[in-house]
């Protein structure tokens, strides 16, 4: 009877750990996922930035290409912040207001959805008019999540 409880509990203690360990993989994979889509954001920003500086020219379907990717990107952004995947989980930028304020996190990711959605109709105009303002909208929407809830730069 005692050998029967005492495999009981080291089967019972690996399923613990194997749980455990596939809900460490689940959130370092969550963090992995959302450095991912920043950087095809911060890509899309980076091109989009230099045509409307002017540094590169300006080229009207591969504008609206990176503002709609940024935008899908926008869409996404939640899904890559589940809860559990805070710097205890790996190695994040991310502060502890993501899940101490979600509200707040939840509202910035909003603006940055609604300004990136805005951008990609500019985009579609072509006018640049109409661009330059849409794209500092969208980047002042970065910036000020950025600022609430990065510790530093990824």
């Amino acid at each position: 009877m005692r050998s029967i409880k005492m495999a009981l509990g080291v089967v019972l203690g690996m399923a613990v750990a194997a749980g455990s360990l596939a809900s460490a993989d689940a959130m370092s994979d969550a963090i992995k996922y959302r450095k991912s889509m920043m950087e095809v954001t911060g890509y899309n920003f980076k091109m989009m930035a230099a045509m409307v500086k002017k540094e590169m020219p300006f080229d009207k379907a591969q504008f609206e290409k990176m503002a709609s990717t940024v935008h899908t990107m926008s869409m996404l952004t939640l899904d890559g912040f589940p809860k559990g995947s805070d710097s205890l989980a790996g190695d994040t930028n991310a502060k502890d207001a993501v899940w101490s304020e979600p509200a707040k996190f939840k509202d910035d990711v909003a603006a940055f959805q609604k300004a990136s959605a805005d951008l990609v109709a500019a985009a579609k105009t072509g006018d640049m008019a109409q661009i330059g303002p849409k794209f500092k909208d969208t980047a002042g929407s970065c910036k000020k999540c950025h600022d609430s809830f990065r510790s530093k730069s990824e």
